[in-house]
């Protein structure tokens, strides 16, 4: 491979793509490309969780590797597990080579991420209640924050803290209760390029979630723990970018 792979970023519920500006200005001046996502379903009601697959595939996924060849490693942050599991479907690097084609999905980075199955939603893989920070409003079909500071930039510094924390934006509360069909991360293509990144003083998804997500997804990830709360791209972007780079360039180096 000669180009740096392209590495897509795809933020959690509730998030603009701007949440990830930090994180991709120490990825781009590490030399290589990135490409952020806005989840469909933020702010938008009725919107179920198949629509952030569907878009992230088409509009992200697809054009890199189909049209243009690219390599690709995805990261994905919290809620993007669902669509980001789903949305590389056919689009690894190995299938791709065996067929002949350039480009393609290296590996995959969750950060403090769910890993759903099939069948999974998401209220039900937080145990099927409103977590107490959640503020469901179903006559609108939006699901908001009560407190997004505490819940999300716990350990960000001001004024970052309240200036991420005033852009938080309601969430569609359908997109929580919907499932996929299948997911693709467990393909063997993927086996010694998944890694997942362990945020320990999590205060938006805990810990032990986390690990049991990691557990019961059937396949060997590499867990790498941070000393972070839910946002390391905002707390620690320097060192996060670190860690991105250094599994970027293992997971090439398996090619």
């Amino acid at each position: 491979m000669n180009a740096p792979p392209t590495i897509v970023i795809v933020p959690g519920a509730f998030h603009l793509a701007s949440s990830m500006d930090l994180l991709s200005s120490q990825l781009e001046e590490a030399g290589y490309d990135t490409q952020l996502f806005k989840l469909v379903t933020v702010n938008q009601p009725m919107l179920k969780v198949q629509d952030d697959v569907t878009a992230l595939a088409a509009e992200v996924l697809f054009p890199l590797v189909e049209k243009h060849g690219k390599d690709v490693v995805l990261y994905l942050h919290s809620y993007a597990g669902f669509p980001g599991s789903a949305a590389i479907e056919g689009l690894s690097k190995t299938e791709r080579l065996s067929a002949g084609k350039q480009g393609g999905i290296l590996g995959l980075v969750y950060q403090s991420a769910f890993i759903p199955t099939p069948g999974d939603t998401l209220l039900q893989m937080i145990g099927g209640t409103y977590a107490p920070w959640q503020d469901p409003n179903t006559p609108i079909g939006l699901i908001g924050v009560v407190d997004p500071k505490t819940t999300f930039y716990a350990d960000v510094m001001e004024p970052l803290a309240t200036k991420a924390a005033d852009r938080i934006l309601p969430h569609s509360l359908l997109s929580f209760k919907t499932a996929l069909s299948q997911t693709f991360y467990g393909i063997p293509a993927y086996n010694g390029r998944r890694t997942y990144l362990h945020t320990n003083r999590d205060q938006a998804l805990p810990p032990f979630a986390q690990e049991a997500f990691v557990a019961a997804s059937g396949v060997e990830w590499d867990v790498q723990n941070l000393e972070t709360s839910h946002s390391p791209f905002l707390s620690e972007s320097k060192q996060l970018a670190a860690i991105v780079v250094a599994k970027v360039q293992a997971f090439v180096a398996t090619y």
